[in-house]
């Protein structure tokens, strides 16, 4: 591990901005803590078994070796590695190593394995697909060494995929892979947070790809900060999916969150109301007969937009349904429509007073159907029962702001 010249892990030594996300992470964590006993154990599995398939297809993606197209790799994460006979039976079965060896990491973590070197090992070879003598014991003291150092358990984990990120190309003497495409290092960053009593880190290759540019950061600290802030993201996401599966009833009122949820909702549509004059100005001059009107509602008349808030689910690591509030902002100009739909999600069966604000937008244009906005499990923004308003909206308005950006940018480029 960096020696303590090179790094300074202490919370207090971390940007003010970073300091208060993990701060929010911490706060949904105890959210997410209380639901762990009320969670059916079938369920917890099954769902935890697609997430962290998912998590192999995105390093894959990251590598440039994504076993099949793009858009049926949900549905392998989904299904599992077995479902697409398309798969040559020497990938399937690496697929199936891999996920059964971080499956493991869990339960290893129960009985203690996981501190054994010869445990370590195990992981390393089926993870990189090549045996480095000592490896498991220099893995084993990145993790002994990052449980000495006080700091919050997201940093650790950062800390630990820095130590491990840089055993493999010492020992076995490769050019290290681009940033965050290497299994290993994510998968003892993730022990170090499963000890912590955190979900595992579940990648994304866009976040990925933004936050660890493959020209790395030059100066060791800000390699942390830079890992610290993506681990932190990812975990938001874990958890306020994991928290989405449904539960046993604790009792919690209906209402629980949905105060906070209507209130966004409202300011939320009044946004896009304030937003959509400004729009309707610039489509115009490039077809005077453009419109723009904004459209709400709740999950009792979501009608037509049903399956893209099932898909903005998908994409947040959410469970579909569940209480709902939309707006809907579209343009349409020339011979194409934007379709843009901001969702405000109730988290979670009996409701644990988590909320989620997903984005949505298509281009129907002659050309096709197609997603305006590619976004990650990341874009989404959490909301918790105590928050304000006030103090989150700016938040909501950067995602909302960034949406339309986005969207009406897919939406002049379709037309050109």
């Amino acid at each position: 591990m960096s020696a303590p010249s090179d790094l300074e892990p202490a919370p207090d030594r971390l940007p003010h901005d970073l300091r208060v996300r993990l701060a929010e992470l911490d706060r949904l964590r105890e959210v997410w803590i209380g639901s762990q006993g009320r969670r059916p154990g079938h369920q917890w599995s099954a769902h935890r078994a697609r997430l962290l398939r998912r998590h192999i297809l995105e390093l894959r993606a990251l590598r440039g070796r994504l076993p099949v197209p793009a858009e049926a790799a949900e549905r392998l994460a989904h299904d599992g590695f077995d479902s697409d006979d398309s798969l040559a039976p020497a990938v399937r079965e690496r697929l199936d190593e891999e996920e059964r060896t971080l499956t493991s990491l869990a339960e290893a973590c129960r009985t203690g394995d996981d501190r054994s070197a010869a445990y370590l090992d195990g992981v390393a070879r089926s993870l990189t697909g090549r045996s480095v003598p000592g490896l498991g014991e220099r893995l084993a003291a990145c993790l002994a060494e990052a449980t000495a150092v006080w700091t919050h358990p997201v940093v650790r984990a950062a800390l630990v995929y820095l130590c491990a990120e840089r055993a493999l190309p010492e020992d076995g003497g490769a050019e290290p892979p681009a940033p965050g495409t290497d299994p290993l290092p994510w998968a003892v960053a993730s022990l170090a947070l499963l000890r912590a009593n955190h979900p595992p880190l579940i990648a994304d290759h866009r976040p990925v790809s933004v936050r660890l540019p493959r020209q790395r950061a030059p100066q060791p600290q800000e390699r942390l900060v830079q890992l610290v802030r993506l681990f932190a993201e990812l975990q938001i996401a874990v958890m306020r999916g994991e928290l989405s599966w449904a539960a046993s009833d604790t009792g919690e009122p209906v209402e629980h969150g949905q105060t906070l949820a209507r209130a966004v909702y409202r300011r939320l549509l009044e946004y896009l109301r304030r937003r959509a004059p400004a729009l309707a100005m610039l489509l115009r001059e490039l077809d005077p007969a453009s419109r723009v009107r904004v459209t709400s509602g709740d999950a009792a008349d979501v009608g037509e937009h049903r399956s893209r808030m099932d898909r903005a689910a998908d994409r947040a690591l959410l469970a579909r349904g569940g209480p709902s509030w939309w707006v809907c902002l579209e343009a349409d100009c020339t011979d194409s429509t934007l379709r843009l739909l901001l969702t405000v999600r109730g988290v979670g069966a009996p409701a644990t007073g988590v909320l989620a604000v997903t984005a949505d937008a298509l281009v129907d244009s002659p050309g096709g159907v197609e997603d305006a906005l590619d976004l990650a499990p990341t874009d989404c923004v959490t909301l918790l029962s105590s928050d304000s308003v006030d103090e989150r909206w700016p938040e909501v308005a950067a995602l909302a702001d960034e949406s339309i950006s986005r969207a009406v940018n897919r939406l002049t480029s379709v037309m050109a």
